[in-house]
């Protein structure tokens, strides 16, 4: 007779492979929802900390206008986020000023922005119904200032049929191209370190009338090429040491006949 043996070994059941996946699927899900709750929690952190308000803003590049000027434009507030803030919008806002040629808009960290422009440069005045505007080079209008202040490059007065503008208008006036092109070729002659020059009165393109605070009486500009206009008028004043006879104008328009009345 045998002797009895021991029990036969049964192996564990596994758990059926779905069943297994569904477990890992729960715990994936539960891992996730606890660290978005975690990510959620921290962000309404960071912002009831006011951590991501913009705090700053930084200026570059302006000269003309005042840092105060553009971020009223920009309109930056203190309820902007680095979320929320929206960089392309600012942009647009401060190129609408005239003064305002080019300009770029970038977050700085967290917490600050940088508003870096490039202005337009006044080259002349203009007045127009006793108000003053400074004008660049293209004759955009960049904005009005007062009648007393003294003038950015020549001041241009009585510009035949102008008789409104405002900041932002591109002014195409063939006087006005005229006076310009008469003070260029004044201010580049070294009598121009001589005189003060009060005003440019536009009666015509051919009818320029230049006054000076050192001379009692107009000169008279206009036809032919200024530069030598300009050449023959620093040769006169130097020929009559300054003192010519003139008591109401000196036309220099008539090339070799000039009238002195």
């Amino acid at each position: 007779m045998m002797a009895g043996t021991a029990g036969a070994y049964v192996p564990p059941r596994r758990a059926p492979r779905r069943a297994w996946k569904l477990r890992h699927a729960i715990e994936a899900l539960f891992a996730l929802t606890v660290v978005a709750l975690l990510l959620g929690a921290f962000g309404v952190y960071l912002l009831s900390e006011r951590i991501l308000v913009i705090k700053e803003v930084r200026f570059e590049g302006n000269e003309y206008l005042s840092d105060q000027q553009i971020l009223e434009a920009a309109n930056v507030t203190d309820t902007d986020t680095f979320f929320s803030l929206d960089t392309r919008a600012i942009r647009a806002r401060v190129l609408k000023m005239p003064y305002i040629k080019s300009c770029e808009v970038r977050r700085m960290g967290l917490s600050a922005v940088l508003i870096s422009v490039t202005e337009r440069a006044p080259v002349v005045s203009v007045m127009v119904n006793n108000h003053v505007y400074e004008l660049d080079q293209d004759f955009r209008v960049l904005r009005e200032v007062h009648p007393l202040a003294p003038p950015t490059g020549p001041l241009v007065t009585n510009l035949p049929g102008l008789n409104a503008v405002v900041p932002g208008q591109h002014v195409s006036h063939p006087v006005l191209s005229r006076a310009v092109e008469l003070w260029r070729a004044f201010s580049a002659a070294p009598v121009a370190q001589q005189l003060t020059l009060s005003e440019i009165s536009g009666r015509g393109a051919n009818e320029l009338i230049m006054v000076f605070n050192e001379l009692p009486y107009e000169t008279r500009w206009g036809r032919d090429d200024f530069p030598a206009q300009v050449r023959r008028f620093e040769a006169l004043l130097r020929e009559k040491q300054g003192k010519l006879p003139c008591e109401e104008y000196l036309d220099m328009r008539y090339d070799a006949d000039i009238v002195c009345k």
